[in-house]
């Protein structure tokens, strides 16, 4: 980030930027940022032009990247999603590695992807003429410091113990986040953010909710999690997406056990299930009320609810309330 506000203030552009991974909000905030110094306000309609289609011929950029800037130093693109950068469009792909080795010095390009092949033709000539830069889902302790720093720019003051309890309830990414944040804001004014605030005016992630529902579940609190499911519904969340979430979940919670019997520490387990470790850590909490024979036959009896749903042998919303009934009893 630090060669990119170079750039900005020093009006140093390069000619081309790929921001890709599965953080979207860094990606759009890398472009938003170079937007602003690129394209005055009020220029936006002369001097800008996004793209926004999967498999995009590379003429359609190249002509746009040829149009000349209307009363200001340089014209902006910005390609999102095109898939160029993956495998499946090689002729396109290639022809665009070429031309951004000479792309106008009046001109910044700008590509917004999910995936990138780095062997490909494209990123490299892009990396070799411009900036690539990953975003990347923040670790948890990255997550804390950058939730801190929003806040207090909001005028709001959170301590380490309460920000660590907002990321464990939100749990859906810097985009997510920086919404709540926003509304405990409006909320509070300027002042001091407690875990009752979260509470009142944050909306969990629906994986939250589902870990929620399972450690009712384990707790053998029926009622309990039959509520959580059914709030989930006025919601309107599918329960066939809640079912998937359910198993999902116990399937977490057997691999953490699994790993963690076979004596590998929390911190390479989270590496291993690709989840953070406080998420593990709750998965080998939750661990305690299921025996891994338990779990198994959890996750195929979800497999067997998801089929009858599917082929009309059973309506959906009873079919996962059946699975909750079955392991809370």
């Amino acid at each position: 980030m630090r060669s990119i506000n170079d750039d900005i203030k020093n009006r140093n552009f390069k000619r081309v930027y790929l921001f890709f991974g599965d953080e979207n909000y860094l990606k759009k905030k890398y472009a938003d940022d170079i937007k602003k110094a690129v394209i005055p306000a009020g220029s936006e309609t002369m001097n800008l032009d996004v793209f926004q289609e999967k498999k995009i011929e590379w003429l359609k950029i190249s002509a746009a990247c040829e149009t000349v800037p209307f009363m200001n130093d340089f014209r902006l693109i910005i390609v999102k999603d095109s898939e160029l950068f993956v495998q499946g469009n090689k002729e396109n792909s290639e022809k665009l590695a070429e031309y951004v080795k000479n792309i106008p010095d009046s001109l910044v390009l700008i590509f917004l992807e999910d995936k990138v092949d780095k062997r490909g033709k494209l990123y490299k000539s892009v990396s070799a003429n411009g900036t690539s830069v990953e975003c990347k889902v923040p670790s948890e302790k990255e997550m804390m410091t950058w939730v801190g720093k929003i806040a207090e720019e909001k005028g709001l003051k959170i301590k380490s113990g309460v920000i660590s309890y907002f990321i464990r309830n939100i749990n859906t990414g810097m985009e997510a986040a920086f919404a709540e944040i926003e509304k405990l804001s409006a909320y509070i004014g300027k002042g001091v953010v407690s875990e009752k605030d979260i509470d009142d005016i944050c909306i969990k992630s629906l994986e939250v909710r589902i870990f929620n529902m399972v450690d009712a579940i384990g707790n053998k609190k029926t009622q309990t999690a039959l509520d959580i499911y059914n709030n989930m519904i006025l919601m309107k969340e599918s329960p066939l997406m809640i079912l998937a979430m359910i198993a999902r979940q116990f399937r977490l919670i057997l691999q953490s056990k699994y790993l963690s019997e076979k004596g590998v520490y929390k911190a390479d387990i989270a590496k291993k299930i690709n989840q953070r470790e406080f998420v593990v850590a709750q998965c080998l909490a939750q661990s305690k009320n299921f025996k891994k024979k338990v779990l198994l036959q959890a996750l195929e009896d979800c497999l067997e609810c998801d089929i009858n749903i599917k082929t009309g042998k059973i309506n959906d919303k009873l079919g996962v309330e059946m699975i909750i009934i079955k392991y809370s009893g």
